[in-house]
């Protein structure tokens, strides 16, 4: 209940932060754990994943579960809109006893795979500090870098036009990838950014980066700007993440 408590206080304050930068509505919940088994979890996914949509319908706009290369499972859980996010989290301790009733057999696999509690966050996505290709789908990107950080409370407002600035000069120069950043509300400080960048395979995001960073070497105002931005940045941690089939 202190949870759902604060995860609504964060909500306020996304949306008055929304209203005051015209910033963006999409919201993801980040849960984050460790399993025994890979294997046993894939094979329970799918299962949890359609009761999940199935039963929430237009509060949750897809789902999408993923293993890394430090041996975490990230879970994600998009939600359009302050209210849509408001009513899951009034209806998600329900919502879990109610998949546990209907589900047994896949929540009790799922439980005694835990390696380690989950851990819990919600994001709002930063729209000026977002790109992404046209008619974007998650299930068609099957890797992505992650990387969380965090940014001096008093350079928030810097960095964020830093990046607005840095995205501006990559589309004017042709760039067509996707780069996502979101801010904490809730789980980690509000000065804690996640960025992830989306791409078919390790070695097309490995490619293309490369592709990018030679026209970037090339652009004197580019380089400044990303060299500007990375002053602002704290790391927490980097991570490789292979996508989980839904079936």
């Amino acid at each position: 209940m202190k949870k759902i408590i604060l995860l609504l206080m964060g909500i306020t304050w996304a949306s008055s932060f929304m209203l005051a930068q015209e910033a963006p509505n999409t919201y993801l919940i980040l849960n984050e754990n460790k399993v025994t088994d890979l294997n046993v979890y894939k094979k329970n996914y799918p299962i949890l994943r359609n009761w999940w949509l199935k039963t929430t319908g237009q509060l949750v706009s897809n789902r999408a579960s993923h293993s890394s290369e430090m041996g975490k499972i990230y879970s994600l859980i998009f939600i359009s809109g302050e209210k849509n996010l408001g009513d899951y989290a009034s209806q998600r301790i329900s919502l879990s006893k109610k998949v546990i009733d209907e589900l047994p057999e896949a929540t009790k696999s799922l439980r005694e795979n835990e390696a380690e509690p989950v851990s819990r966050s919600t994001w709002v996505q930063v729209k000026n500090n977002t790109m992404l290709v046209p008619d974007f789908k998650i299930e068609n990107y099957d890797f992505r870098k992650v990387l969380l950080f965090t940014v001096p409370s008093a350079k928030i407002t810097e960095f964020k036009s830093t990046i607005e600035e840095v995205l501006k000069e990559e589309k004017a120069a042709g760039f067509n990838y996707n780069y996502i950043t979101y801010q904490a509300i809730e789980g980690y400080s509000n000065n804690t950014f996640m960025l992830l960048l989306p791409d078919r395979s390790r070695l097309d995001y490995y490619t293309h980066q490369t592709s990018r960073n030679e026209t970037r070497k090339g652009n004197q105002k580019m380089t400044e700007l990303n060299q500007k931005a990375a002053k602002f940045r704290n790391p927490i941690r980097i991570d490789y993440l292979t996508r989980i089939p839904n079936n």
